[in-house]
């Protein structure tokens, strides 16, 4: 009888709430809008003042190199196609001129109408191009024992996302800055479950904690310190040596000015020499 009282009050509550569907209701709300915030914009906010603003920069192309899908019937990428808009927003924190190579549309179609004539647009110095080149799913590892209808269980997943980006002088073609960066994101389960047998009635729990770093917002990251790292191979250590002090390693390890143009080349001196001035170094 009991029993029957339960499944009536369920059916009674499930029938209220589709009657209310048809209302005007209030929807929950979660946290508050609030700006991105990744471990690398001090770093970035930090070169502010440092680049000379007569160093004008440009975003190309950045596309999803992976073809990845969320699955073989979906049209859903995994990962972001917004990657140039992300690297166009941390120059823009780190306080250099960039002008717009993202959408020319609207100067295009002005143009066309004979309202605007393209030659007042500003021309870039750098354009800093890419591709996400891998994303890697690795085998997980992991346990499941049940002794007498209890037992634990644990997994662990990782993914290992590729990046590569460059810099390029447009006045000569020349790559003059180079980055291939990579990042583990790791997944892990664990939880534990349990049958019991308690008056005729069997009663299956089974309890678990599953967490994984944000695939999108781990690319975020990467691409913020790939255009920190981009930026800093066109400087003289001694500049951007204090901006790179307040990277956590374990977040980020810059590398050394020893990949910058200047060790690839006996004939760089001089090239060297007019990025710096180009970047505003050489008069600071």
């Amino acid at each position: 009888m009991k029993r029957l009282a339960i499944y009536v009050g369920a059916l009674a509550f499930a029938i209220s709430g589709c009657a209310e569907m048809s209302d005007d209701i209030e929807t929950s709300r979660g946290p508050a809008i609030t700006d991105i915030v990744t471990p690398f914009d001090e770093a970035l906010t930090c070169l502010d003042g440092i680049i000379a603003r007569e160093a004008i920069f440009g975003v190309g192309r950045i596309p999803d190199n992976t073809g990845r899908r969320t699955d073989s019937a979906s049209s859903e990428f995994m990962i972001t196609a917004g990657a140039g808009d992300i690297v166009q927003s941390a120059l823009f924190k780190a306080g250099v001129t960039v002008v717009n190579r993202r959408d020319m549309g609207t100067s295009v179609m002005e143009s066309q109408w004979g309202i605007r004539d393209l030659s007042t647009q500003l021309p870039t110095m750098f354009a800093i191009t890419g591709s996400i080149s891998s994303l890697d799913f690795v085998p997980a590892s992991g346990f499941y024992a049940v002794i007498g209808g209890f037992g634990p269980r644990a997994r662990v997943g990782r993914v290992i996302v590729g990046l590569d980006m460059a810099v390029t002088d447009t006045r000569t073609g020349r790559i003059v800055a180079n980055v291939a960066l990579k990042k583990q994101i790791v997944a892990r389960e664990t939880g534990f479950q349990t049958a019991r047998v308690i008056d005729d009635i069997i009663v299956d729990l089974d309890f678990g904690l599953s967490e994984r770093e944000a695939l999108n917002f781990a690319l975020r990251e990467m691409l913020q310190f790939a255009t920190f790292e981009l930026l800093v191979q066109l400087m003289p250590v001694e500049k951007w040596q204090p901006c790179a002090d307040g990277i956590n390693p374990s977040i980020g390890r810059v590398v050394g000015p020893g990949t910058s143009a200047d060790d690839r080349n006996e004939d760089t001196t001089t090239e060297k020499e007019e990025l710096e001035e180009a970047l505003g170094e050489s008069s600071s």
